[in-house]
């Protein structure tokens, strides 16, 4: 014979064996919950989570600014040797 039905409920992830012939739940089976903690405990938990991402927002703006500087000084380095350059500009067209 065919083996016994197996399925998992959507809304509370329980499982539920029926008997294929007569139809009877064979087994009922919750799924078990983790421990959550104290209400304490997951606040002090959301308070590091914020600190961390304050921290590393304030990372990565630091290397924005850093980052602007750096191409701005790229930027004026290139412009000076295209202005003592006596070369015509490269097109890229012209291949």
């Amino acid at each position: 014979m065919a083996a016994n039905f197996e399925i998992n409920c959507p809304c509370c992830d329980a499982t539920i064996i029926i008997d294929r012939n007569s139809g009877d739940v064979l087994l009922h089976k919750v799924k078990e919950k983790r421990a959550g903690g104290s209400l304490e405990s997951m606040v002090a938990g959301l308070e590091s989570q914020k600190s961390e991402m304050e921290k590393k927002f304030d990372r990565e703006m630091a290397s924005q600014k850093d980052r602007a500087r750096i191409l701005d000084e790229r930027f004026k380095e290139a412009l000076q040797r295209a202005e003592k350059s006596d070369k015509p500009p490269m097109n890229p067209m012209d291949d």
